[in-house]
C-alpha cells in the first residue's frame, strides 16, 4: 500500500492528513540532500511504523470481527424479566415501608410508656415524699454530716498527737 504524499495532499506541500509514518523526512540544515532524522525509503518517506515496529502487519480487520456477537434474549424473555424486577423492587419497598412503620409504633408506645410513668411518679409522691418518722430524719442526718466530714491522713495525726505528748 503505497501512498503518494503528493496526491495525497493535494500537491499543495500540506503533509496534515498523511499518518506520521508516510510524511517526508525533514531535511537537515547542513545539507537538503540528507534527512534530519530517519532513513528515508525510496519514495522519501520515513521508513517503519510509528511505533517503530518495522515487522509488525497491520491488520487487514478488526479483532471485533472475530468473535460472533452473541444473540440477545427474546422480547418477552425480556419483558417477562423486567416485570420480575419490578415486582421485586416493589416488594422489598413494601417491606422497607412495614419496618419503618413498626419502628415509629414502637417508639411512640415507648414514649407513652416512660410519659405514664413519670406522671404515676409524679401522683404517687413517690419522689415528693414528707418524711415524719424521727429516726429516719436522725440517719438522713447523720448521712449527710458523714459526706461532709473529711478524712484527714494518718501522718497530720500522728503529728498532732507527738506535739500534743510533747507538750
Amino acid at each position: 500500500m503505497d501512498v503518494d504524499p503528493h496526491a495525497a495532499t493535494g500537491g499543495d506541500g500540506v503533509d496534515a492528513i498523511l499518518p506520521p509514518s508516510k510524511r517526508p523526512a525533514l531535511p537537515s540544515l547542513e545539507n537538503p540532500e540528507k534527512p534530519a532524522f530517519g532513513q528515508p525509503t525510496y519514495d522519501g518517506v520515513i521508513a517503519g511504523k510509528v511505533s517503530g515496529r518495522k515487522w509488525k502487519q497491520a491488520r487487514p480487520r478488526r479483532a471485533s470481527a472475530i468473535a460472533a456477537s452473541r444473540r440477545g434474549a427474546s422480547l418477552e424473555l425480556r419483558t417477562r424479566e423486567k416485570e420480575l424486577k419490578r415486582a421485586f423492587r416493589e416488594r422489598k419497598e413494601e417491606l422497607k415501608e412495614e419496618i419503618r412503620r413498626n419502628k415509629e409504633e414502637k417508639r411512640k408506645r415507648r414514649e407513652e410508656r416512660e410519659k405514664r410513668k413519670q406522671e404515676n411518679i409524679l401522683r404517687t409522691g413517690t419522689k415528693l415524699q414528707k418524711i415524719t418518722n424521727p429516726k429516719t430524719l436522725k440517719k438522713i442526718a447523720k448521712s449527710k454530716q458523714r459526706k461532709l466530714l473529711k478524712v484527714v491522713p494518718d501522718e497530720l495525726l500522728n503529728k498532732n498527737n507527738s506535739n500534743n505528748m510533747k507538750n
